[in-house]
């Protein structure tokens, strides 16, 4: 059943739906702005107003939250009328607020949720430092009337005294009334005039909430909906089109984000300048804004920072758009993020491949201010990811052996042995690059690569690779069929070690930590060090069978000064291939590298032995 319409108040309220579009002249004298909207993230419904940009409504009809509950939900949050299931609090503290008159309170004595929260916005709750959240489960008009004043709690300490002649005696009275009744409501404090003025807007207010009761409706509507229906209900009882006379706003703001105390980056969307749009969000934002992210048109952003002396710098922004935005591919070296301290903008000509909310949530990323030991545990984590590597050595043992699937010839037994570590490897690698890569898989280097001078390094790392003989089987036969065995399972375990060390373990830390980009200078970036040092490791272990016990006089090394030579071959052909895959952004050249170097480490250790 559809629900019916919202009855009438003093003045129409304006049609409900998709939001008008939003203007930036001011307000016609008769028209009140839509001030209020729905928005989803992560799965979340919240209501909230743009001349409230740090408050957001959640809506659940099974909230009940406990005091312990209550707790967890975090700092800055306002629970309204029975939401929480305790009663009523003021944690200056923690800055959590239940505005209750239900459980542990005497009823008689204790003003409603609407009353109780015109007087926190009168007696100067700071709402609009900080984000807040807002629970309610049930939107009737004490709920209503309460969220209107936390939402418009700027307006409300300087409403004209008509309007305040209009809502002081509404929440008055209906917070008589949804405390004590209607009967002992009459004896509420306000004159007759006063008295039937408030009963005729109650009664327009909750006209819809009692047509969808009687029609049993009310337990099937959309709470979130309902509720913003109500506030611009409210609205137009109490505003007229005069007080929103110097209204503007921005076409629409994705979002906010806290990057520092006190500090927000806004991302927005408007056909207007930068500068333009600046003065509009301050006066919304105050000194809290710091960070614009302004989309002009589609996937085309401008960067500004509002302070130019003691705002943030942009150039972790840039750097971290840069790691994760698709666009930037190298092709040209110069298609980037980037600019001045103060202003830049997106990759030219066509702009980001970047959705709002994750302009949005890199934002916020690029500003954490991770601690050393927050650092250090990343790089050790990384590092352990590298090597368990190892692990599937005895994992793949565990799979069925040649003779399992019924091979005839024991002589593939070495190449399929080592077959099974590289496809099992490999397979897990790709899940776990692409899980950790949260679906952004070039970010992990699952790209084609970008053209550049890391193609020097080439050489040096196909020298590094000639010692190593860990990543090939053991024996190769004599026959072509071996041979290609041998090759095959080679080229699946190098691979997968690339995929692995310079996909999944480098991509683990290049999204936190500084690396090189294409065109840009030269070093070694924490990524790429451990990383490398991960795959010595791994490599040196894969190799001890080689050496010990296989008889290498003839090279005048013992079995442990070859496995240093070949730990510290495979450290500074990790670090090299760290490099190629930072300055290319690809794990492609590694594995081509690596799969020329693993076929000239067989033919020299043939030669060898």
């Amino acid at each position: 059943m559809a629900d019916p319409p919202l009855q009438p108040v003093l003045r129409p309220a304006r049609a409900t739906g998709a939001p008008a579009p939003l203007a930036k002249a001011p307000q016609p004298a008769s028209e009140i702005p839509e001030r209020y909207a729905i928005r989803e993230k992560e799965g979340d419904r919240a209501l909230v107003c743009d001349e409230a940009p740090r408050l957001r409504v959640i809506l659940d009809p099974e909230m009940a939250a406990s005091r312990s509950d209550a707790g967890a939900l975090g700092e800055r949050v306002i629970l309204l009328d029975g939401a929480g299931s305790f009663g009523p609090l003021l944690d200056t503290d923690r800055q959590l607020y239940n505005l209750d008159h239900h459980a542990g309170c005497e009823r008689l004595f204790t003003l409603a949720t609407c009353e109780q929260a015109l007087l926190l916005v009168a007696s100067g709750l700071d709402l609009g430092s900080g984000d807040w959240t807002l629970y309610a489960n049930d939107p009737d008009l004490d709920t209503i009337l309460a969220l209107w004043c936390l939402l418009n709690h700027r307006r409300v300490r300087e409403l004209r005294p008509e309007a305040r002649d209009v809502l002081l005696p509404l929440l008055r009275f209906e917070g008589a009334i949804d405390a004590n009744g209607l009967s002992l409501a009459q004896w509420c404090g306000l004159p007759s005039h006063s008295l039937a003025a408030a009963q005729r807007n109650v009664d327009a207010l909750v006209a819809r909430e009692k047509a969808l009761r009687q029609a049993g409706a009310w337990n099937r509507k959309d709470p979130t909906s309902y509720t913003l229906e109500m506030l611009r209900a409210v609205d137009a009882m109490v505003y007229q089109g005069e007080d929103f006379g110097d209204y503007t706003r921005v076409e629409e703001i994705y979002g906010h984000v806290e990057i520092a105390p006190g500090s927000v980056a806004v991302v927005c969307r408007d056909r207007s300048g930068i500068y333009t749009v600046e003065q509009l969000l301050k006066t919304r934002w105050g000194d809290q804004l710091s960070v614009i992210a302004l989309e002009n048109q589609p996937g085309v952003y401008t960067l500004r920072r509002v302070n130019s002396l003691a705002g943030p710098d942009l150039e972790p922004a840039y750097a971290l758009l840069n790691r994760i935005d698709p666009a930037v591919d190298g092709r040209p070296v110069g298609k980037r993020w980037g600019g001045s301290q103060d202003i830049g903008g997106s990759p030219r000509p066509r702009g980001t491949q970047l959705a709002s909310a994750e302009v949005l949530e890199i934002l916020s990323r690029a500003y954490e201010r991770p601690s050393r030991w927050s650092r250090l545990g990343r790089m050790i984590t990384a590092f352990a990811v590298g090597i368990m590597f190892l692990g599937f050595w005895p994992l793949a043992a565990a799979l069925p052996s040649l003779e399992g699937i019924g091979a005839a010839d024991p002589a593939y037994s070495p190449a399929f042995e080592l077959g099974k570590i590289g496809l099992l490897a490999l397979a897990i690698g790709t899940v776990a690059t692409r899980a950790a890569a949260r679906w952004r898989p070039w970010v992990f280097g699952w790209r084609a690569p970008a053209p550049g001078r890391w193609a020097w390094l080439a050489p040096a790392v196909f020298l590094c690779a000639l010692p190593v003989r860990g990543w090939t089987p053991l024996t190769i036969g004599d026959t072509p069929l071996e041979i290609l065995a041998a090759l095959v399972a080679g080229a699946l375990t190098l691979t997968a070690a690339e995929v692995w060390f310079r996909g999944l373990v480098h991509g683990m830390l290049s999204v936190d930590e500084p690396v090189q980009h294409p065109g840009g200078p030269w070093w070694l970036s924490r990524a790429t060090w451990v990383s490398a040092l991960a795959y010595a490791a791994v490599t040196s272990a894969f190799s001890i069978p080689t050496f010990f016990g296989t008889g290498l006089e003839q090279l005048g090394l013992s079995s442990r000064e070859m496995l240093a030579f070949v730990a510290s071959s495979a450290l500074l052909g990790g670090l090299a291939l760290g490099v190629i895959r930072e300055r290319s952004l690809s794990i492609g050249p590694g594995i081509a590298l690596q799969l020329v170097g693993g076929l000239g480490a067989l033919a020299l250790w043939f030669s060898w032995t």
